[in-house]
């Protein structure tokens, strides 16, 4: 791995990867490599999941062609140098802000979206002029390496170099020399990625994607029916295994029960099939990832009330709701990241607001109602979120994504893509002879009156 990161610092040192030509023709290349190849990677998603083809569509191969046609279009824009205004003391002058690559950059994608959250970085990546050392999950084989498969074909290693199924290369990976490192996964591994990093003597910079607890609230005033379809698809899209999606449901108190008895519709109506009286999981239900999360998920399952769902069979697991969980559950002290839904009740907001501030700020955080609204979505701190949805703020491009604190840092989507993956170059550009020659030695009386009026003093 070293052999190839070093492979890629001297191809990007060659400034072949620096011209708008280039970046855009790359950047097509991988748009056209998506289209070819769309039914092996239905196949690929339908083997490693049982993830339907609207799903992946939808929130896969979809939403990844949006970036990729968003960063083509917008390409010369975004690398345009900007001006920059300059003040007296630099006169005559001109200033410019130059968006440059980092060089060799490291992308590492989780498996709950495992193509999305690949290729939309990467594409980020390219669009900024770098080099990208792509690692896959060895929690989706197939698509895995179908990935590895098509890119490596079609890019050369000294470009875009992919890895996946080598149990050795990780620890290489996380001590590697990159200029940059976006990471989504958990906050554990992206402790020890900063840490490896640290100690190989490096302040890399990073953007790290992770996760956490994001609540829900429904308040009294909320449309109930609308809160339920919504938190309902938000909740059990990829079986849970969503990084935004709601982790947990408060409710007022005097609504809960309506609340609840919507959810079981929603979730009869999207995810089951009814024969005679009897309800039945659709076949196209999307897997848990793996046996050992389908073990985790079912041990919330102790000591509360199941409302609904709750079996599994292999790695199928219904979607399901429980209450009678308090803040001190088990479930209550990790991100869920399955189909297992808690619902809490609670009587005041204002306790309700002050008791969510005091935990770590959350990835995305999800209101519905009307009178706090405004409110709520000030007082509390979190990535990103919606008021009268769930997930939805991630399709737009003019809305930055990313975590804060534990959740993570820094942000992507849309123009951020391109920035997160660009250092912004000052460069001042002074006359070669006129100048204000105050700063100068030796200094006098009518020097120091002028600084004390520059500097507002």
């Amino acid at each position: 791995m070293n052999n190839i990161i070093e492979l890629q610092r001297n191809y990007f040192n060659t400034g072949a990867t620096l011209g708008y030509d280039f970046r855009l023709n790359q950047l097509k290349r991988l748009k056209s490599i998506i289209r070819k190849y769309e039914p092996e990677i239905l196949e690929a998603f339908l083997k490693d999941y049982n993830k339907s083809a609207f799903d992946v569509l939808s929130t896969e191969i979809g939403y990844s062609l949006i970036e990729l046609n968003y960063l083509i279009k917008h390409l010369k824009k975004l690398m345009k140098p900007k001006k920059a205004k300059t003040t007296t003391i630099n006169r005559p002058s001109k200033g410019y802000i130059v968006p440059e690559p980092y060089g060799v950059t490291l992308v590492v994608a989780p498996w709950n979206y495992p193509f999305h959250l690949s290729i939309v970085p990467l594409a980020a990546a390219m669009a900024a002029g770098n080099t990208v050392v792509l690692k896959l999950s060895t929690n989706t084989p197939t698509l895995s390496g179908l990935l590895y498969t098509i890119i490596m074909q079609h890019f050369p290693r000294e470009y875009i170099y992919v890895t996946w199924n080598s149990p050795t290369e990780r620890e290489t990976l996380f001590g590697g020399k990159f200029d940059y490192i976006f990471y989504t996964g958990s906050p554990a591994v992206a402790r020890e990625l900063q840490l490896r990093q640290a100690q190989d003597g490096r302040l890399t910079p990073m953007t790290l994607e992770l996760g956490g607890k994001s609540p829900c609230i429904v308040d009294k005033d909320a449309d109930i029916d609308a809160a339920a379809r919504r938190i309902v698809w938000g909740k059990y899209l990829n079986a849970g295994q969503t990084c935004v999606a709601p982790d947990h449901v408060y409710v007022e108190r005097s609504v809960k029960d309506e609340l609840v008895s919507k959810m079981i519709a929603y979730i009869k109506e999207f995810y089951y099939n009814k024969n005679g009286g009897e309800y039945t999981l659709r076949d196209d239900y999307t897997y848990i990832v793996n046996e050992k999360a389908v073990e985790r998920l079912q041990g919330y399952l102790e000591d509360v009330r199941v409302l609904w769902g709750g079996k599994a069979k292999g790695r199928r697991m219904e979607p399901t709701i429980i209450d009678m969980v308090t803040e001190k559950s088990p479930i209550m002290q990790e991100e869920i990241f399955g189909p297992v839904l808690p619902v809490l009740a609670f009587d005041d907001i204002f306790a309700l607001i002050r008791t969510i501030k005091g935990q770590e700020k959350p990835l995305a955080f999800y209101f519905f109602g009307k009178e706090y609204a405004n409110m709520i979505m000030r007082e509390s701190h979190f990535g990103g979120g919606c008021v009268n949805d769930t997930i939805m703020h991630l399709t737009e491009h003019s809305m930055p994504f990313g975590g804060v604190g534990q959740s993570g840092m820094g942000a992507y989507h849309g123009d951020k893509s391109f920035e997160t993956f660009s250092h912004y170059k000052s460069i001042l550009v002074k006359h070669p002879r006129k100048e204000l020659k105050i700063k100068y030695p030796p200094y006098n009386a009518l020097k120091l009156r002028l600084l004390r009026k520059y500097i507002g003093l």
